[in-house]
């Protein structure tokens, strides 16, 4: 019995259902259609709303041309007046030949020529009559020259018809411009002068009326009816107007003007329909299309707009839409005529668009309804049995899932279901565990609901550290996520028990302390390794350095520069490799202090001179005097970048120069930009970016022939990128390399005090007495040696109790003291030696120096470092520094105060004259448009390399076009763009003495 009312039941709704979908279906097909028909509507509705439109556009189009041309006969009868006024009498011949020939022609420019005419008349003019006109064509002929100067060739159009001149007994005719009499229809014309009479005097038969409207302040324009035009032999329409000798008119200006200037700019546009003008008696004047307007059209628009006056008339008359409007004064009609056959072509395309669009759209929903019917109708019932099934599935899968799943109670919090594992957990927990859990889920389960209400993400993650009942604890994450089972709120909660991945979470943690340690301990390792390495270095190349001095058989002095070399060789590997160890551990730290620019690269040029005289190169310093005295960076670090450049350019040049130039950032507001450049063996283009690289050279062979780990550079590129600044490289094969390195460092406020002091001779200086602090015995009696060399007496202290014992019973001018000393260290030493005020300088020695370091040195008052090894040159340098003498070291110690003259290798000079050429182009380009940063560093550029050049005279040059360039550039443009082209003259005649310095 149930089952049979369930049936009959799913019956009934089967059948209701079916009602409800075909039902809805056939409505929304009746709405279909019926928008289908709306829009066809629409289509032609929006189509004449265009068309009203555009006739407006047009018509007013059609006005302004009639406009113009009542303008231009206006100001021709106006000119007439004025030329009337103030003519003399004409010339006798002209009126002799008139009256003789009865006409007489006037020669002019291209279309200034004129004509006059003599017709039979009942009053013929008297002769001073006819000189008027004949010095009026005179002054109409000078006006025309004038006008075409000054008109557009446009304008000419409606300002220089065919004009004509008729006196009132219409006897006299003066036109302009003179038909071609030559030509057998103007000739012919000619013959016929009952036909001349009467096309001029059309239009003086209400002279009197025409009068009167002027003496009421008007000067209208009278339209003649269309003729072909016995001049001109086109369709044309007249307008004329009256000339007044004060009141007294004495003639009428008529311009002849073809009929298709009044269709002009609609002819030749893609018309719906078509235009025609029809005048006063409903004759067509011109139309846009072979078609016509029917004679019941053109009598309707002109009986509308005569009995009921309206800008615009409209109707759908024998299957047109029609439009018609007066054009003005005139007489005439613009009519426009759309067939409805055009209409309906041209909304078709819309119209197949819609039908298709609504058939589709039907065929969709039928089949959207039969689909419907079969595919979910039908099969309906199935699906309500299978959920029962589904839902015995969930509730297996809920049980053998392996984490813990509830179904809580949002409002109570309590458990609804739940599966075997969460009673797993739960039987874990001790009652405090459980609490734990009841509590997060009062916390979160609000927090859930509020996400969910904010359709934020509905899943919320608690962390819970839960005690268990065998005194321990366990990890859980638990995922809350709410939902609505039986109409009321709930929440699905996922507890996972993530002990084990905790455990290793935190063992993970440990294992990254303990490689933190270790790193830590390599770096005091790298420190001391330094320090141990560098120190026994440091006595082996101060030693060569000092035998290298004394005199040495053939043999002995080569075996020695190969010690040298391999002790300088090996001494750049173990620097290169522990600064490149520091980079990749991230170790790095940078000192930000005040540091002389000047100061370093004098000094750095200082201890890799010996390096450049022995391989025969030239090695210069050229600082700009523009750059500030100090600035504030990490004066070491840079240091290091230097040397690395300049002992790479030294190495890879056997013969020419060696050079290193530092001048203002030409790309940052602030900084510096450092190029070192070189005429050695150059870098192929598809390998200067390797050269960057960690281990990466130029080619295979550079190992091989001059040594090297290939860190140097990638360890550059990667202090100068710490340092936030940029490395660049520009090379040929064989004709050298420029290096730039660009570095934003900002200018210091603690300005150096230029001493004033005189200079101290070389002589002066020998009386220096030194004090050294040094434990280790071997570098005593290096340093002892060195100084001894360098012309300077010492005392020697093994520590720095001894050194500040002798320091309190002698004299000395400077104190170098090793950091590292037994009893007494460095530090402590300097730190004695200022509290008791001396100011003695005082000069650290110590392999390896780091931004602590050097803070700490400024607070000891420690003036100056000495980094191991120590060249004499070095030694030499800053101890004159420290003592503020201004000259700089000797040649022999390869000091840099002085510039030597620059060698200049032929090779070198193509590089520099396409690199100058590709400046002066650039320059050029931006003096152009007035781009003057470009300008100037296309200048600065130019400037810098001639000076490096020691080719002052180009340097010169432009300097005064930077002096130029700082007043008013704008100004100064065309000074600007001779020097430069004098610039371009003397960098030729600098690229001659180029080649005069190589030959010398």
């Amino acid at each position: 019995m149930y089952s049979q009312t369930l049936s009959t039941l799913f019956s009934r709704f089967r059948v209701h259902q079916l009602r409800l979908l075909f039902t809805g279906a056939g409505v929304l097909t009746l709405f279909l259609l019926l928008g289908f028909v709306l829009g066809t509507i629409s289509a032609l509705s929006q189509l004449l709303t265009d068309e009203r439109n555009v006739f407006g556009n047009d018509l007013i189009r059609v006005i302004t041309n009639i406009n113009s041309i009542s303008s231009s006969v206006r100001l021709r009868a106006t000119n007439a007046e004025y030329l009337w006024k103030h003519a003399a009498q004409g010339d006798e011949a002209d009126l002799a030949t008139l009256q003789r020939a009865g006409l007489v022609r006037f020669d002019g420019l291209g279309q200034n020529t004129g004509l006059m005419l003599r017709l039979p008349s009942v009053r013929p003019d008297d002769g001073a009559t006819i000189q008027h006109v004949i010095e009026l064509v005179h002054g109409v002929q000078r006006e025309g020259e004038r006008r075409l100067d000054i008109l557009t060739d446009s304008a000419r159009v409606l300002w220089d018809p065919r004009i004509y001149f008729v006196t009132l007994s219409g006897s006299t005719v003066a036109i302009r411009p003179a038909p071609n009499l030559d030509a057998p229809a103007i000739a012919a014309a000619f013959k016929d002068r009952a036909r001349l009479v009467r096309y001029f005097s059309a239009g003086l038969d209400d002279v009197v009326l025409w009068a009167s409207e002027r003496r009421e302040g008007k000067r209208s324009i009278r339209w003649l009816p269309p003729d072909t035009g016995w001049l001109s032999g086109r369709d044309t329409f007249r307008a004329s107007a009256l000339a007044f000798d004060g009141s007294t008119p004495f003639g009428v200006v008529v311009g002849e003007y073809r009929t298709s200037l009044l269709t002009e700019g609609l002819a030749g546009r893609s018309l719906t329909g078509f235009y025609t003008i029809v005048d006063a008696r409903g004759e067509p004047i011109i139309s846009t299309s072979s078609e016509r307007p029917t004679v019941s059209t053109i009598a309707w628009a002109l009986t509308i707009l005569h009995t009921a006056p309206r800008n615009i008339a409209e109707a759908f008359e024998r299957g047109a839409f029609t439009l018609a409007s007066p054009l003005g004064d005139t007489g005439f009609t613009i009519i426009y005529t759309l067939p409805w056959r055009v209409m309906f072509h041209v909304v078709a395309g819309d119209m197949a668009t819609s039908a298709a669009v609504a058939a589709i759209a039907v065929a969709i929903l039928w089949i959207f309804v039969l689909f419907f019917h079969r595919k979910i109708m039908v099969p309906l019932f199935e699906r309500s049995e299978r959920v029962f099934d589904s839902e015995n599935l969930s509730r297996t899968l809920i049980e053998t899932a392996q984490v813990g799943l509830a179904l809580i109670d949002a409002s109570d919090h309590s458990t609804l279901l739940e599966n075997a594992h969460m009673q797993a957990l739960r039987a874990k927990l001790d009652e405090r565990g459980k609490g734990l859990i009841g509590g997060a889920l009062s916390q979160d389960a609000p927090t859930a609901f509020h996400q969910r209400r904010e359709e934020k993400a509905e899943t919320v993650d608690v962390e819970l550290h839960l005690p268990t009942t065998d005194d321990g604890a366990i990890d859980v994450v638990a995922k809350l996520t709410p939902a609505h089972f039986q109409r009321r709120p709930v929440m699905v909660a996922a507890f996972s028990d993530v002990t084990a991945e905790r455990q290793l979470a935190r063992q993970l943690t440990v294992a990254k302390q303990a490689a933190d340690s270790a790193n830590a301990a390599k770096s005091v390792f790298f420190a001391t390794i330094s320090h141990e390495i560098r120190t026994p270095l440091n006595a082996i190349l101060g030693h060569l350095e000092l035998i290298e001095r004394l005199p040495q058989s053939a043999p002995i002095a080569a075996r020695l520069r190969t010690v040298t070399s391999s002790s300088r060789a090996l001494l750049d590997i173990l620097n290169d490799t522990l600064d490149f160890s520091k980079a990749e551990a991230g170790a790095m730290r940078f000192e930000s202090s005040s540091f002389d620019v000047r100061a370093m690269i004098r000094d750095t040029v200082a201890m890799l001179m010996p390096l450049a005289q022995h391989k025969k190169l030239t090695l210069t310093e050229t600082v700009d005097a523009s750059i500030a005295l100090r600035y504030i960076g990490d004066s070491t670090r840079l240091r290091q970048i230097v040397v690395n450049l300049v002992g790479n350019a030294i190495k890879f040049t056997d013969s020419g120069a060696v050079a290193i130039s530092v001048q203002t950032s030409q790309s940052s507001a602030q900084g510096l930009d450092i190029v070192v450049t070189d005429t050695g063996i150059g870098i192929p283009t598809e390998r200067q970016a390797k050269i960057f690289e960690a281990f990466g050279q130029a080619d295979e062979t550079i190992a091989r022939r001059f040594g090297g780990t290939g860190l140097g550079l990638a360890l550059c590129k990667r202090l100068v990128e710490a340092m936030g600044g940029t490395i660049a490289v520009t090379s040929e094969p064989d004709r050298g390399s420029i290096f730039t390195v660009t570095l934003p460092l900002a200018t210091s406020a603690d300005e150096m005090e230029v001493s004033t002091e005189p200079e101290v001779t070389d002589e002066e200086l020998r009386g220096i007495h030194v004090l050294v602090a040094e434990d280790h015995e071997v570098n005593r009696e290096l340093i002892r040696d060195q100084l001894h060399t360098l012309g300077y007496t010492c005392d020697l202290a093994e520590d720095g109790l001894v050194a500040l014992r002798y320091f309190n019973e002698r004299h000395y001018d400077i104190v170098l003291t090793d950091l590292g000393m037994p009893k007494l260290d460095g530090y402590a030493l300097a730190t004695c030696l200022r509290n008791q005020g001396a100011n003695t300088p005082i000069i650290a020695i110590t392999a390896d120096v780091t931004a602590t370091d050097t803070m700490r040195f400024q607070e000891v008052g420690i003036s100056a470092i000495l980094s191991k090894p120590m060249s004499l040159a070095l030694i030499d340098a800053v101890v004159r520094r420290c003592l503020k003498k201004t000259m700089g070291p000797s040649a022999a110690t390869g000091g840099a105060a002085h510039v030597s003259p620059v060698a200049r290798p032929a090779h070198l000079k193509g590089m520099l004259a396409q690199q100058t050429e590709k400046s002066l182009r650039s320059a050029h380009d931006a003096l152009e448009r007035h781009d003057w940063d470009t300008f100037s560093a296309q200048i600065h550029s130019i400037k810098g390399a001639f000076k490096m050049l020691q080719l002052d005279e180009v340097a010169a040059v432009c300097r005064q076009i930077e002096t130029q360039l700082a007043h008013d550039p704008i100004s100064e443009s065309e000074a600007l763009t001779h020097a430069l082209v004098h610039l371009g003259e003397r960098v030729e005649t600098a690229l001659a003495q180029f080649d005069t310095a190589t030959r010398l």
